[in-house]
């Protein structure tokens, strides 16, 4: 055995944690959830492996670096984007920082629509404005309002008589609900990379697809959000993926990675075919196994699902499914000793977000302790606030990613 392996387990607090009034999330970043339900043709398209220059994905990957680019100029463009639930969006924000070596190719006149009915319906004007040539990220408070379905509309350039490019487009709001019906994701998929099936209990969420021999060994879900480790046996790859769960449960939208950096992430999206699944619920021992096999190959193995309550160190009830699989493991491994490491993103003061930190890794190992009975010389528990990030807090993304606790297993 390793004498040393990392466990990581990725709290989901990533929904109650935006409904902070100090905070407003990007409803139409890809990271997040959103979907294109129409655009027009553009100059390239995005590998599902990625997102491609001058795709129209390229337009809310959620940086400036990577934009959308016409094809051909045949005004108005028009896109269509589905957020993955209804927001009450605040601000709209617009970079259009084409390039200079093609005078004119930046967009100049646009119109946004919001709807909250249908996403070919329903539409009505929120935004007009003419956006100034080669200009950087600019925001524009909007009066609040409800959304579900948002339609851009450029009108026109600043004169390439052939190309039109925009470089990224941003809506920042909050969830308009802060109750959300019970989810159950158990059930067939189909996705773009091939069938997948899917299996809930409580927080916990497994499942597998052929593609490669694909498996998810270990997933977790919290509010709308599914994020789940995935392996290929065919090609022994392996890494994460979070996706939102749509306001009808019917598409699974967001982004994958190799390993444990979403620096360069491809796009998946699952619909709902649907509710029968193959699978059945694994035994302690096989749950047991499953953990301490992933564990030998990969040196660390990750499990999603331990979900708190908003600002708080109080576990959900939805997480004990979770807390009984790492107890299956310490059980059937009973000279394993573990570190536990609360971490949490850069919001919020430096202290509190210390302390926040502390609180959730003792509320970890009082629950294996006192619910699960594992001897409490085997546990240790230690905050590390926001000094550790796996992940770049810049984006909504990589703060679901440091949002985190880490059980470190040490062999003596």
């Amino acid at each position: 055995m390793k004498t040393y392996i990392s466990l990581l387990i990725l709290i989901q607090s990533f929904s109650l944690h935006l409904f902070s009034q100090q905070e407003l999330i990007n409803a139409i970043a890809l990271p997040n959830g959103s979907f294109i339900v129409n655009s027009p043709s553009s100059y390239a398209k995005s590998n599902l492996r990625g997102v491609s220059q001058w795709s129209a994905e390229g337009l809310i990957d959620g940086t400036e670096t990577t934009g959308w680019c016409a094809s051909k100029n045949s005004f108005p463009f028009v896109f269509i984007i589905e957020l993955p639930e209804t927001f009450v969006i605040e601000k709209l924000a617009f970079s259009n920082m084409g390039e200079k070596k093609q005078a004119g190719i930046c967009t100049k006149d646009i119109k946004v629509e919001f709807s909250i009915n249908k996403a070919d319906a329903g539409y009505t004007e929120v935004f007009k404005t003419t956006l100034a040539e080669y200009s950087s990220l600019a925001n524009f408070s909007i009066p609040p309002k409800k959304v579900r379905w948002i339609k851009l509309t450029i009108l026109s350039n600043y004169g390439n008589a052939t190309y039109t490019e925009l470089m990224e487009m941003q809506a920042w709001g909050k969830y308009a609900n802060t109750v959300v019906p019970a989810i159950n994701l158990s059930g067939q998929w189909k996705s773009n990379w091939g069938n997948v099936e899917l299996i809930q209990v409580g927080s916990s969420v497994t499942g597998s697809y052929p593609y490669n021999n694909g498996n998810i060994p270990f997933g977790g879900i919290d509010r709308r959000v599914l994020s789940f480790k995935w392996t290929e046996k065919k090609t022994g790859g392996s890494g994460m993926a979070i996706l939102a769960l749509n306001e009808e449960g019917k598409r699974l939208t967001g982004i994958w990675c190799h390993g444990n950096s979403f620096s360069k992430y491809g796009f998946w999206i699952f619909e709902k075919e649907g509710n029968v699944t193959s699978n059945k619920e694994l035994s302690e021992a096989e749950i047991a196994t499953n953990l301490k096999q992933t564990m030998d190959t990969d040196g660390k193995l990750i499990v999603y699902g331990i979900n708190f309550e908003f600002n708080s160190a109080i576990i959900k009830n939805e997480s004990e499914v979770v807390l009984k699989q790492i107890a299956y493991l310490l059980n059937a491994n009973p000279s394993l000793k573990i570190i536990i490491e609360g971490h949490t993103d850069n919001t919020g003061e430096e202290s509190y977000n210390q302390q926040l930190s502390e609180k959730r890794a003792n509320a970890v190992k009082d629950y294996l302790v006192q619910k699960n009975k594992i001897a409490i010389t085997r546990i240790n528990a230690v905050g590390k606030g926001e000094h550790s990030p796996i992940a770049d807090n810049s984006t909504e993304l990589g703060k679901v990613a440091n949002r985190r606790v880490e059980i470190h297993p040490l062999v003596n």
